[in-house]
C-alpha cells in the first residue's frame, strides 16, 4: 500500500477542493445568472467533461499520462482562480464550465496510475482505500464553510480551494520528475472510443450500466432532495446540514471493508445487488416520511449504505476486468458520471413538469431497480 501514498494524498486534497466548492457553486453562480442559466452552465460543464473523456485516450498517447495529469491540475487551479478573481458574468461562467469539465479528468488520470500499480487480487482493498480517502475529503470539504468568515461572495472559499490544489500539483510534478518508465504499459491507440468492443464485453457493459444508474441516483438526490426536504417536508437548513452529513458517513466507513470482503470472501455481484435493493427500498419510503429528523436521517443513511456498496463494487468489478492499457474502456466507464448528471437533471425536470414532486422518488426507484437487474447479469469474480 505504501506505493499508493502519493496518489492517496493527491486524491485527499483534490477531494477537499471538490467538497468545499460542491455546495457553494450553484449559490455563487446564482448571484450572476438566472436559475435556468445556472442549469445550463452545469450542463455545459458535464458536456465538456464528456468531450474530455472522449479525447482522453488519444491525449494520453500524444502527451503521456503524467503530463496530462499535471496539465489538467494546473488548468483546474487556473479555473478555480478565475472563479475567485473574475468580475464579469461571462468570465465566471467560463471558469465554472472549465472547472466542472476538468475536475473529473484529473480523477480519470489518477484512475490510470492506480490501475497500473494494482494487483487484481487486491483490487477491492486498493479501490476501497482510494474511495475512502476520496469520500473523506468530499465529506470534510464543507466543514471549511463553517470555519471561514462569510464575505457574502464566497471569494475566500475559492481562494482556499486553489490552495488545496497546490499539493496535488506538487505531487504531479514529483511523479513527472522521479517516476521511472520500467512499468510503463503501451496504451491501445483507439482513435474513437471502443463502444463495439465494450458492448461485446457483457460483464464490463453491465458494470458500466450499473455505474450509470448510480450516477443518475446521485444527481437526482443532490439536486432535488434538498428542495423536497426544505420546501415540501419543511426542514430548515440547519437540520438538513446534519441530515446530509449523516448520510455521507457510509461512504467513509463502508467502502474499504466492503472492497476487502469482495476480494476474499464474497463476490462483487452479491453486494452490488444488495446495495441496489436497499437504495431502491429507501427511495420508495421517502414520499411517505413525516417531518421527522430521525426518520429522514435513517432513510437517507440507508440509501447511502446501499449506494456506497454499489459504488465500490462497480469500481472493483470493472477494474478487475481491465488493465491500465484499456484507457478507451475506462473513458466509457467514466462517462457514466457526466451522463448520469445529464440524465438525472432531465429525469427531474420531466417528472416535475407532469407529476407531483414525491413521484420523482418512485421513478428514481424504478431506475435503481434497473441497475439491480444489470448486476444480476455479472459473472462473479469468486
Amino acid at each position: 500500500m505504501l506505493r499508493f501514498i502519493k496518489v492517496f494524498v493527491a486524491t485527499l486534497f483534490l477531494s477537499l477542493n471538490f467538497g468545499a466548492l460542491l455546495y457553494v457553486n450553484s449559490t455563487f453562480l446564482g448571484t450572476f445568472f438566472s436559475e435556468t442559466s445556472v442549469s445550463l452552465l452545469f450542463l455545459a460543464g458535464a458536456l465538456g467533461n464528456v468531450l474530455l473523456f472522449l479525447l482522453a485516450p488519444k491525449l494520453i498517447n500524444v502527451v503521456g499520462k503524467k503530463w496530462l495529469l499535471l496539465i489538467s491540475l494546473v488548468a483546474l487551479a487556473a479555473a478555480d482562480l478565475g472563479l475567485n478573481f473574475n468580475l464579469s458574468s461571462w468570465g465566471i461562467g467560463a471558469s465554472f464550465v472549465a472547472y466542472s469539465a476538468l475536475l473529473f479528468a484529473v480523477y480519470y488520470c489518477i484512475d490510470i496510475f492506480l490501475e497500473e500499480e494494482s494487483d487484481d487480487a487486491r483490487t477491492g482493498e486498493i479501490r476501497g482505500t482510494y474511495f475512502t480517502v476520496m469520500n473523506a475529503g468530499i465529506a470534510l470539504g464543507p466543514l471549511l464553510l463553517s470555519i471561514l468568515p462569510d464575505d457574502g461572495h464566497f471569494r475566500r472559499i475559492y481562494w482556499v480551494g486553489f490552495l488545496l490544489l497546490v499539493i496535488p500539483i506538487v505531487i504531479a510534478l514529483w511523479i513527472l520528475i522521479t517516476r521511472k518508465h520500467a512499468h510503463r504499459k503501451v496504451l491501445r491507440p483507439w482513435h474513437l472510443l471502443p463502444f463495439r468492443r465494450w458492448w461485446g464485453m457483457r460483464n464490463v457493459r453491465a458494470a458500466t450500466l450499473a455505474k450509470l444508474v448510480l450516477e443518475t441516483f446521485f444527481a437526482v438526490m443532490v439536486i432535488y432532495t434538498p428542495l423536497y426536504a426544505h420546501k415540501v417536508a419543511g426542514f430548515d437548513w440547519q437540520e438538513l446540514g446534519i441530515i446530509f452529513a449523516i448520510a455521507l458517513v457510509p461512504f467513509v466507513l463502508l467502502e474499504w471493508p466492503a472492497g476487502k470482503l469482495a476480494d476474499k470472501y464474497w463476490g462483487e455481484k452479491e453486494m452490488m445487488t444488495a446495495g441496489f435493493f436497499l437504495t431502491g427500498c429507501a427511495l420508495l419510503a421517502i414520499p411517505f416520511l413525516p417531518t421527522s429528523f430521525a426518520l429522514w436521517a435513517l432513510v437517507l443513511f440507508l440509501s447511502r449504505v446501499g449506494a456506497a456498496l454499489v459504488e465500490i463494487m462497480t469500481e472493483t468489478y470493472f477494474f478487475k476486468k481491465i488493465d491500465a492499457a484499456d484507457t478507451g474502456l475506462l473513458s466509457i466507464f467514466r462517462l457514466a458520471r457526466p451522463a448520469g448528471i445529464m440524465l438525472g437533471a432531465a429525469l427531474g425536470s420531466v417528472s416535475l413538469a407532469f407529476l407531483p414532486f414525491p413521484h420523482l422518488f418512485f421513478i428514481l426507484a424504478v431506475v435503481v431497480f434497473f441497475g439491480m437487474k444489470e448486476s444480476l447479469f455479472l459473472k462473479d469474480t469468486l
